[in-house]
């Protein structure tokens, strides 16, 4: 049936199909009827599924040849998308229904039949085109529908449907391909190849595709069964026949130290196929190594660096990808990896399944008894990772992410490697590749000091030396004033015009990706003023119970957001304590900020003042209004209480000057009072610095016992210095304190520091003179301690060599004259 056209001429899209083998002469005629129906069956049922009506074409059978106008206005993306998987569907269902029918009617011999089955298979070459064509009373004619014959009947397409075990191989002109194919995705524009034809007419070009066998296609040159075409980003191996992808980026030029960490992945690459000749040991699994840090750490950095080294060990190739776990755009999914690798190792778009288990299964094949290297950078988590794994020996794994990936380690026997800061020595050495040894050798405290203040971590190193390199007539010195100043260093550090190497950026990638409880733990632990934390700490911090704290502090602990350090510890590098407390004001309200704050430092006063009362319950310690926090820290005797005060010794300083910055006089008093642990944890020069706060606490707070209570303290502390004139000012003006406020207790302390004072300086006489005076202030209930250690210290004085000859009855005084000036 033909569709009648008047004279003229019209736009068409051009289908153009051939039988093969339709003249082979064993075929009869009632056979060549049934190819020919069967042949306008398939195509009808073709054209009907794209929404093109048959009765409505233009149409002609030539025999085995059958040519069939389809309307400009039809959609021809959506006719080539959906067409020519249907026409495979069709011919399919042909081939396999057809023969027998054929075979029940003529019930020839048995080598007959199988001749006649394979003879009635359809099979067809399918040439596509669009161009006008001309209409008159003979028919149909142009040069778009000779070029589409000479294309139908082109060589290349004869052999790719020769050596392809599917039923349809299409070719497409060259403007058709440019301006329908290329653009639908449907159409998989990735599995058709370009091929050379020429056929009574100057040479073109034609795009050829197997839709029942895409594979193949993407693997072999047409027209030959020999080596794999050469995909953009892949080397042929020598002698495989298959694609070798080498996809890692460009290796980091100045790259600088981690000798270590290269050293352990040279040693984790898999044994060739057999044994190791060293080990002896055959290769069992595959190697997933595991490299895990902080944002800015260079991880990035090392695993490419490392892959290009050891590449040559993979001869099957070498798959990248960045997962973009923490970085601008969302993480990628396992089923875009796959897609990508799958395609590196030549499989056509179309042939790859849509299921994730099944491209899994496909990639896992494809490399079974390979030796390759994968590369999976920047990691969000472990399901991003798994579906992505060889299941056979011979590979080798290599993810980097700021998750410590546990569960890789755990299900999949992943290698962890942690990246820590770099070494000062390393540290020096990357700065030194930047900047040139001669600008270094000018100013080595410059270059030090760039080093502290980006606290060796690699990438703020990189930006703060290559700050310093783009401008020669700048000095180092200038950029490290710049960075000076904690409010304002990460944003230097960010003012790269790149947010991939903007520090800021950097880490917040990494708190983005933090839930809501994780993330407002951060910024608290950004507020806390000493170097590091325990985990009670860390509660109080945050207002929450221990139990409740230490899952979180786990987390962060796996996003490198913090370190744990061992002995239930754990502490920030410095420019993400920075960063943490730049999000805590950033976010959090002053009175937020204050709360926190307050629950920290409420916990160590009442902490540090227990301790104390275990170890020194002998003395008298003041009153002192302290609150007890939500959930106290238990402390069950004097060796616990030393060990945690020896641990957290500079926590409890950094606390108490907080709290002295801040005017918190409420901890500063009884912090101070109850520092009497730091004379032999610690050194007098702290023990001094403590009572110094203490006694400008109390003297802005009026509380004059307290005061004289800890310049006596601050007197001893000094006696042990030498610094006698200073000894000598605080105990006068503790005497006059007491006296004013008839105090017999800080009286007794005075007298006894006073004559310790005399004591330590050889003074004998003057001692013992001091001495007698405060024994009998300690005559009396409770006291027995007290009389002890004052008749000891009287004991030394008199046995030494100047007072031997001179006894004195005990209770003598200092003779009139002896009095010191005393003063507030």
């Amino acid at each position: 049936m033909v569709a009648v056209r008047g004279p003229g001429s019209r736009h068409h899209l051009i289908v153009v199909a051939d039988v093969e083998g339709f003249g082979d002469p064993r075929r009869t005629g009632p056979h060549l009827q049934a190819v020919r129906d069967g042949l306008d069956a398939v195509m009808r049922a073709a054209f009907a599924a794209a929404g093109v009506q048959w009765k409505d074409c233009y149409r002609e059978m030539r025999g085995d040849v059958i040519v069939a106008l389809v309307s400009s206005e039809t959609d021809k993306a959506q006719f080539v998308e959906v067409a020519l998987p249907v026409l495979v569907t069709r011919l399919r269902v042909h081939n396999d229904t057809h023969p027998d029918a054929q075979r029940l009617r003529l019930r020839l011999r048995l080598r007959l039949r199988l001749r006649l089955r394979l003879r009635l298979r359809l099979r067809l070459r399918v040439a596509l085109h669009a161009g006008e064509v001309g209409y008159d009373t003979h028919g149909i004619s142009s040069a778009a529908l000779i070029r589409t014959f000479r294309l139908c009947d082109a060589p290349p397409l004869k052999a790719a449907l020769t050596e392809s075990p599917g039923v349809l191989a299409v070719i497409a002109s060259d403007g058709l391909f440019d301006d329908v194919i290329r653009h639908t995705p449907a159409a998989a524009p990735a599995t058709w190849r370009s091929v050379p034809v020429t056929v009574k007419e100057p040479d073109t070009t034609g795009w050829i595709t197997l839709p029942d066998h895409p594979y193949q296609l993407a693997l072999t040159p047409l027209g030959s069964s020999g080596r794999g075409a050469r995909h953009p980003d892949v080397s042929s191996r020598p002698g495989s026949g298959g694609v070798v992808p080498r996809q890692l980026p460009a290796a980091v030029r100045d790259f600088t130290g981690r000798a270590e960490h290269l050293a352990a992945l040279d040693a984790l690459i898999p044994p060739a196929p057999g044994r190791d000749g060293i080990t002896g040991q055959v290769a069992r699994s595959v190697v997933i190594t595991a490299v895990d840090g902080a944002g800015g750490i260079g991880k990035t950095t090392l695993a490419p660096h490392w892959a290009h080294r050891a590449q040559d060990r993979f001869p099957d190739g070498t798959l990248h990808i960045n997962l973009r776990g923490y970085g601008p755009g969302t993480p990628a999914i396992a089923s875009e990896a796959l897609n990508g690798f799958l395609r590196a190792l030549g499989v056509a778009p179309r042939a790859i399944p849509a299921d994730l288990d099944e491209q899994a299964a496909l990639l896992r094949s494809l490399l079974a008894g390979k030796r390759l290297l994968m590369v999976l950078d920047n990691a969000y988590s472990a399901e991003q990772i798994r579906p992505l794994l060889p299941g056979t020996p011979g590979c080798m794994v290599l993810v980097t992410s700021r998750d410590s990936l546990t569960g890789l380690v755990v299900t999949d026997a992943a290698r962890r490697l942690t990246l820590d800061l770099l070494s000062p020595r390393e540290a020096l050495d990357l700065v030194t590749g930047i900047l040139g040894a001669d600008c270094v050798a000018a100013e080595p405290d410059a270059a030090d000091e760039l080093i502290r203040l980006c606290a060796r971590l690699p990438l703020a190193l990189r930006i703060a030396a290559g700050r310093a390199a783009a401008l020669p007539h700048q000095a180092v010195a200038d950029v490290v004033a710049g960075l000076a100043d904690d409010r304002t260093r990460l944003a230097v550090l960010s003012e790269t015009g790149d947010e991939r190497t903007a520090v800021r950026a950097v880490f917040d990638w990494s708190y983005q990706r933090l839930p809501p409880a994780q993330a407002r733990l951060f910024r608290r632990l950004g507020l806390q003023p000493g170097p590091d934390l325990s985990l009670p700490a860390a509660a109080a911090l945050a207002e929450l119970s221990p139990a409740d704290t230490r899952p979180l502090l786990s987390a962060l602990t796996a996003a490198h957001l913090i370190e744990y350090v061992g002995g239930g510890r754990y502490r920030f590098h410095d420019l993400l304590r920075t960063y943490a407390a730049d999000q805590a004001h950033r976010h959090d309200t002053p009175d937020d900020r204050h709360r926190a704050l307050e629950s920290l430092l409420t916990w160590y006063t009442h902490t540090v003042r227990t301790a104390d009362h275990h170890l020194y319950s002998t003395a008298v310690q003041l009153p002192a209004v302290v609150a007890e926090p939500d959930y106290p820290h238990p402390l069950a005797g004097p060796e616990e209480a030393w060990s945690w005060l020896t641990t957290e010794r500079t926590n409890i300083l950094a606390a108490l000057q907080h709290a002295a910055d801040h005017q918190l006089d409420h901890h500063v008093l009884p912090l101070a009072d109850a520092g009497n642990f730091l004379l032999s944890a610690g050194s007098p020069h702290e023990w001094i610095e403590t009572l110094s706060l203490g006694i400008t606490a109390a003297r802005g707070t009026g509380n004059f016992t307290l005061k004289a209570h800890l310049l006596i303290s601050r007197g001893e502390a000094g006696t042990l210095l030498g610094r006698w004139e200073q000894v000598q000012a605080d105990l006068d003006c503790a005497e006059t304190l007491a006296q004013r406020l008839d105090n017999t207790t800080i009286q007794r302390d005075s007298l006894y520091a006073r004559g310790l004072l005399f004591l330590r300086r050889g003074r004998f006489e003057e001692a013992l003179r001091w001495l007698d005076l405060v024994l009998p202030l300690c005559q009396g209930s409770g006291t027995r301690g007290w009389e002890a250690r004052v008749e000891g210290e009287l004991s030394t004085s008199r046995r030494s060599p100047w007072t031997a000859s001179r006894p004195r009855p005990c209770g003598a005084g200092p003779k009139p004259g002896d009095e010191f000036q005393l003063g507030m």
